[in-house]
């Protein structure tokens, strides 16, 4: 009894923490007839994801953060909630997807990176080199819309973040100088 009652409590937190936007619209959604002759979700007009803080041919040093932008006639919720124009973001790295794959639940793997909790933001991890990033929005089940909500494929180059690296070396080597600068000499 006490651990089914503990996982109850939990989901509750969860539900809370969510916060307001689930909370708005406790009714459920209406069966939608658009859906019938297609497994995906009809997106409105012009919906379409963008990065908020890179644009095409950026170079940025790794781990650099991707902020996901989202034009406002769609929502980001998590994934598994079923409401009309709303969905979760996937970051595809140097990967486009087939309109083939446009109909299908997007692949989960280092290219497709899923942000099922709704999250609107991540720091990213990529070698040095050139990269395309594109963000596709996928529907409760992970499955893109129709029409595709997604953003332009952008190219970025990754430097490996050296200058971070340095200074800080540096820095301790200087310290250590300095606090034994007094004593050393005199002994000899």
């Amino acid at each position: 009894m006490l651990k089914l009652r503990h996982g109850v409590l939990t989901v509750a937190i969860l539900a809370a923490l969510m916060g307001p936007a689930s909370a708005q619209q406790p009714t459920a959604p209406p069966a939608t007839t658009a859906q019938s002759d297609s497994t995906q979700s009809s997106a409105p007009a012009g919906a379409y994801s963008y990065f908020v803080n890179l644009k095409n041919g950026d170079t940025v040093t790794s781990p650099f953060k991707v902020v996901f932008g989202l034009s406002p006639n769609m929502g980001v919720a998590p994934s598994g909630v079923e409401k009309p124009n709303v969905g979760h973001h996937h970051l595809l790295i140097d990967k486009t997807l087939t309109p083939e794959e446009m109909t299908q639940p997007i692949a989960v793997d280092e290219q497709h990176v899923h942000f099922g909790k709704g999250q609107t933001e991540t720091m990213v991890t990529l070698p040095p080199g050139n990269h395309t990033l594109q963000l596709v929005l996928g529907d409760w089940t992970h499955i893109p819309f129709k029409p595709p909500v997604q953003s332009e494929v952008i190219s970025v180059t990754v430097k490996a973040d050296t200058a971070a690296v340095k200074p800080t070396k540096a820095a301790m080597a200087e310290e250590s100088k300095a606090s034994h600068h007094h004593h050393h000499h005199h002994h000899n």
